[in-house]
């Protein structure tokens, strides 16, 4: 049987292998409208200091822990506390795999083998229970989403994605109905446009809006015009989100 090795420090997994099986870097993402927070890229209007995230819309405090806890099993967890109201798009645990002797990724029951489209396969919990990736040496890695509060406000999903050489799953809370935010955007490399907030809302609001406007781009890949509507709802000061994986090699 393969052996797991990790490289994990501060509770952050900085790589790791099973067989030939590579990945890494692991962790935690968020953002406002305007705000994005990350430890395993680049941040974009948001400062981390004396252990607290500034971001656009108001100040957060995380915390992420990442343990080996036996010869086949990985377990992280993350919490998001607000220390403002706070309007909030997603929070995330991140994990990355290279491509590389990975046949295929498996979610709610489809086989999927990597072709880079960028496709944010994203279904939720009721759903989806696990993401699961097949090596070409027939091991697998199963990603299942154990625990969660989303404080009444968000709900937990799972999605599978394949950008570039890598494999990406995200288990993430996302806003639920009634949202108290809704920002409908078309972005390009150069500038982001946005909707004004009636004309947003009235969009959501119509029959079918919703559906077809809901993180469009993210749904339908690359090759989608970067246009979407990204609900966001309010925490409030002192109220935590948190979730939970476990990461299983056999």
């Amino acid at each position: 049987m393969s052996q797991l090795q990790t490289d994990i420090r501060n509770h952050r997994l900085i790589s790791g292998q099973f067989g030939a099986i590579t990945f890494g870097k692991w962790g935690i993402e968020f953002s406002d409208r305007y705000s994005f927070a990350t430890l395993t890229d680049t941040p974009r209007n948001a400062k981390y200091t004396d252990g607290i995230w500034h971001i656009s819309q108001g100040r957060w405090q995380t915390a992420l822990r990442t343990v080996q806890t036996d010869q086949t099993t990985i377990v992280a967890s993350a919490e998001f506390t607000a220390l403002d109201d706070a309007p909030l798009q997603d929070a995330v645990l991140r994990m990355v795999f290279d491509k590389h002797d990975i046949a295929h990724g498996a979610i709610a029951g489809q086989a999927y083998r990597h072709r880079d489209t960028d496709k944010y396969r994203l279904f939720p919990l009721s759903q989806a229970r696990d993401v699961r990736l097949v090596g070409t040496d027939g091991s697998e890695i199963i990603i299942t989403f154990d625990t969660f509060d989303g404080a009444g406000r968000f709900a937990p999903y799972l999605y599978l994605r394949d950008r570039g050489d890598h494999w990406i799953v995200h288990a993430r809370l996302l806003p639920v109905d009634p949202v108290d935010h809704v920002w409908l955007r078309w972005a390009n490399r150069f500038f982001t446009l946005s909707a004004p907030d009636p004309l947003a809302r009235a969009l959501w609001d119509m029959p079918g809006g919703q559906k077809m406007l809901w993180r469009l781009r993210e749904r339908l890949g690359r090759h989608c015009p970067e246009i979407q509507a990204v609900p966001l709802n309010t925490v409030l000061a002192g109220q935590t989100l948190s979730l939970g994986v476990t990461c299983r090699f056999l």
